[in-house]
Parts: C-alpha cells; sequence; structure tokens
C-alpha cells in the first residue's frame, strides 16, 4: 500500500510539473479521457462516485488478495486501475476548480469506509474461535456439537490450572452466534478469533 502511494504521488508530481512546461500537457494530464460531455458543475460528483467506487473496490480486492483469490483479485485490480486513472484524470484536467479536489478526497474516505463495510457484510471464508474456558469446557463443546459444530477440546495449564481450550472453525458470519453461545455456558471464557486462509479436512459447519 506505501509503495502504491509513493508511487502514485511520483506520477502525479510528474504530470503537474509536465504541464507547467508543455503546451501539450493538458491532453497527457488527463490520460486521453475528454471530460467535455459533463457539465461543470457535475464533475465533482462524477470524480467523487469514482473515488468512493474505486476505494470500495481497492479494499475488496485486498480481502480477496489475503484470502489467495487471484482470479477476482486480478479482476477488480483491473476494474479499480481504470476508474483510478479516470478519476485522477478528472481533477488534474480541471485544476482550476478546487471543488474538484474536495470531492476527490471526500470520495477517497468515504469508499474506505464503504468497502469495510460490504466485507463485513459478505463475511466470506472461514475463522478459527480459541475458546479458554477454567470450568466449562465441556459444557461448552457439547453446546457447539449441538449446534452442527466441529470443534475440539484440548487440555492447558494456565495460571490458576488446568484449563480447556477449545477449537471451532466457523464461517465469519457465523462468529457471532459462536460467540453468543459460549458466553451463554460460560460468562468468564476467553475468546480470540483469528481468519483462516485455508482449510483441508476435518468437519466443519
Amino acid at each position: 500500500m506505501t509503495s502504491f502511494t509513493f508511487q502514485t504521488f511520483i506520477t502525479i508530481t510528474v504530470l503537474i510539473l509536465f504541464s507547467i512546461f508543455t503546451q501539450k500537457a493538458s491532453s497527457l494530464i488527463t490520460f486521453g479521457f475528454d471530460w467535455g460531455f459533463i457539465p461543470s458543475n457535475l464533475l465533482p460528483l462524477f470524480i467523487f462516485s469514482l473515488r468512493t467506487i474505486d476505494l470500495t473496490i481497492s479494499t475488496l480486492r485486498m480481502l480477496f488478495v489475503v484470502r489467495g483469490r487471484r482470479a477476482y483479485a486480478w479482476a477488480l485490480g483491473l476494474v479499480q486501475a481504470i476508474l483510478f486513472v479516470a478519476g485522477i484524470a478528472g481533477v488534474l484536467g480541471n485544476l482550476q476548480d478546487p471543488l474538484n479536489f474536495v470531492a476527490y478526497a471526500i470520495g477517497f474516505a468515504t469508499g474506505s469506509v464503504l468497502g469495510m463495510i460490504i466485507e463485513a457484510w459478505l463475511a466470506p471464508g472461514h475463522s478459527l474461535l480459541r475458546i479458554t474456558s477454567a470450568k466449562r469446557g465441556s459444557t461448552i463443546l457439547e453446546a457447539l456439537h449441538g449446534e452442527g459444530r466441529g470443534a475440539t477440546e484440548v487440555s492447558g495449564q494456565g495460571r490458576l490450572g488446568t484449563v480447556s481450550l477449545i477449537l471451532c472453525y466457523v464461517p465469519r458470519r457465523d462468529i457471532d452466534r459462536v460467540t453468543q453461545t459460549v458466553v451463554k455456558n460460560d460468562p468468564e471464557a476467553f475468546i480470540t478469533v483469528d481468519h483462516v486462509r485455508q482449510l483441508r479436512g476435518g468437519w466443519r459447519a
């Protein structure tokens, strides 16, 4: 992400400097995009929309990159790059209007949040819940099995003595429901959640 931001900064800086010394810079900094078909009063809204969609896709693309979904990451990256170039061209080709800068910045912020909301709603993949219980490990295990979930209990040694460690793989969208089941059976249970990239074998819901 840092490398991408640095490269973007260098690219924009070079294009702006080029526009000062070159007569043909007007067409270069817009990357060949002709914005004449958009009324000037609607251009900030158009730039805002492009940047919002761009950052939303960027957030989802990183999700697929982390989870090893190459095809999805490639397709989203292609669309994101096109939207990014179109949006930045709208700003650089109309430097006289400060609203374009504001629209670009607001679109950046909005797209980041919107991407997080969509990612949480989709909640793809599985997660590993590690549940530590000092006294009610067997009860929690039975409750999880009763819900049809795969869970394994192992014994561990804690600061105050023997504890039960329960490992349970669940779809990310079910994390809250499983957590409620655990807390219902042991309000003092300690729970951690790790996102899992790949699963193979075993039994799980």
